[in-house]
C-alpha cells in the first residue's frame, strides 16, 4: 500500500485494539461518555450595558464508532450532544453539538484514500466569530467527498463539500446560508517528516434571504508542514484570496475583495510534565452584521502536568479585526475592534473514569461601535464520566 493508506490504516487499528472503546456491539466498536457541567455566566447575552447574569446546567453525551467493514475500508463516527439550559431566561436555552461531530467512511485502493463525511455542529457563534456581540447559534452542516493520491515522494488531494448555516437565533436568519465549496493540495515530501505544496480553494455562497449578497471566492498559497524534532512539530501557510459579491455592492455597499489569509502554529512537548501550543495568522470569512469580517489573531496554550492524576492549562487569546460592507438597512455600521482574554483550566482524574474540571474564562471586547462593546466572566464546572 502507499504511505498515506497505511499509515492511515495503521492508526485506525490501533484506536481499535488499545483499550479506547469500552463497548463492543458485534463488529461495532463504541465508546460512550456522559459529561454534567454547571454554567456561571455574568453576560450570557455579551450585552455592552444592562448585563443579564445566569445560572446554566450543561448535560452532554459523547459517542465515538468504530468499524472495520474490511480490511482497508472503515467507517467512523462521533456525535457530541448535549444542552445548555439557563435558570433565569429559559428562552436562551439551546442544543450544543461538538464540532468533531460526524460520520466518515474512508475507502483504500492502491494509492488512493477516498473519503466520504458528512460533519455538523452547533455552537455559539460569538466565540468563533468576535465581531458577533451577541448570542449566536449556528448549526452547521457540511458533506463532501475527498480524494487522496499518494505518488511516494508527491501526495494530492481533492475535495467537494456542500456547507449549510442555519441560525437557531431568530434574529439572525437572513444569514442562513448555503455554499458549494472545491480545494485541491499538492504536497511534496522533502522527508518522512516534512512537506512543502502549493494548496487552492474557492466557491459559491447564496442567502436564503436577500439582505446579505451571495458571493464567489478563490484563495491559493503555498503551505509547509514539519516535524522538526520528536517533540517539536509546525505549520505555516500563506496566500491570495478574493470575494465578489453578486449585486455589485447593491446591498451592502461592497462589490468585491481581495486580500491575503496566512497562519503558522507551533506544538511544543517540553517534558513529561509542560507542553505548549502557539498560533497566529489573518483570516477573512463570510459576516454575520456585515458582508466580511477581517481578523488578525493569536493563541496561546501552556499545560503542566503535575501527575496522571492533576494538570492546570493556562491560555490567552488576543484578536484585532474589522468588518466590510455592513447591512445598513438592519442599523449595522462597519467596526474595528479588539478582543482579548485569559483563560485557566484545572483538571483532575479523580478516578480512571472519572474527569472533574474547572474552568474560567474572560472575555474583553473592545470597539470603536460603543454599543458592541462587552465584557464576559465565564466559570464552569465539569464532570465527564467514561462508562
Amino acid at each position: 500500500m502507499s504511505l498515506a493508506s497505511e499509515q492511515a490504516v495503521a492508526a485506525q487499528q490501533a484506536s481499535a485494539t488499545n483499550g479506547y472503546y469500552n463497548v463492543h456491539a458485534g463488529p461495532f466498536n463504541l465508546r460512550f461518555q456522559g459529561e454534567m457541567g454547571l454554567e456561571l455566566n455574568d453576560n450570557v447575552a455579551y450585552a455592552h450595558t444592562d448585563k443579564d447574569a445566569d445560572l446554566g446546567f450543561r448535560p452532554n453525551l459523547n459517542v465515538k464508532g468504530y468499524w472495520q467493514a474490511t480490511e482497508l475500508n472503515t467507517l467512523a463516527l462521533s456525535v457530541g450532544i448535549g444542552y445548555v439550559a439557563y435558570i433565569h431566561d429559559p428562552k436562551r436555552s439551546y442544543v450544543n453539538i461538538s464540532s468533531d461531530s460526524g460520520l466518515a467512511f474512508n475507502a483504500y485502493s492502491g494509492d488512493f484514500v477516498f473519503n466520504l463525511h458528512d460533519r455538523v455542529s452547533a455552537l455559539d457563534y460569538a466565540i468563533q466569530d468576535a465581531s458577533v456581540s451577541d448570542i449566536l447559534i449556528r448549526l452547521e452542516n457540511t458533506a463532501g467527498l475527498g480524494v487522496t493520491w499518494d505518488l511516494y515522494k508527491l501526495v494530492l488531494n481533492m475535495g467537494f463539500d456542500y456547507d449549510t448555516f442555519n441560525s437557531l437565533s431568530g434574529n439572525y436568519q437572513y444569514s442562513d446560508n448555503a455554499s458549494e465549496l472545491i480545494s485541491g493540495k499538492a504536497a511534496v515530501l522533502i522527508s518522512s517528516a516534512s512537506q512543502l505544496g502549493l494548496e487552492a480553494g474557492g466557491g459559491f455562497t447564496s442567502y436564503s434571504q436577500q439582505v446579505l449578497e451571495g458571493s464567489a471566492h478563490f484563495s491559493a498559497g503555498p503551505f509547509y508542514q514539519a516535524r522538526f524534532t520528536p517533540n517539536l512539530s509546525g505549520q505555516v501557510s500563506a496566500g491570495y484570496l478574493q470575494y465578489k459579491f453578486d449585486h455589485g455592492g447593491d446591498l451592502t455597499n461592497l462589490s468585491e475583495f481581495s486580500g491575503y489569509y496566512a497562519s503558522a502554529s507551533l506544538n511544543h512537548r517540553l517534558n513529561d510534565y509542560f507542553s505548549q501550543y502557539l498560533s497566529a495568522g489573518r483570516k477573512t470569512q463570510l459576516g454575520i452584521i456585515a458582508e466580511l469580517s477581517e481578523e488578525d489573531f493569536v493563541f496561546y496554550q501552556l499545560t503542566w502536568r503535575f501527575n496522571q492524576s492533576l494538570f492546570v492549562a493556562g491560555r490567552f487569546s488576543f484578536a484585532h479585526g474589522n468588518t466590510d460592507g455592513s447591512i445598513q438597512s438592519l442599523g449595522y455600521v462597519n467596526e474595528k475592534y479588539d478582543r482579548y482574554g485569559p483563560g485557566l483550566t484545572f483538571g483532575w482524574h479523580i478516578s480512571e473514569k472519572l474527569l472533574a474540571r474547572a474552568s474560567y474564562d474572560y472575555l474583553n471586547k473592545e470597539s470603536d461601535v460603543s454599543f458592541y462593546n462587552y465584557v464576559q466572566n465565564r466559570l464552569l464546572l465539569d464532570f465527564t464520566y467514561d462508562f
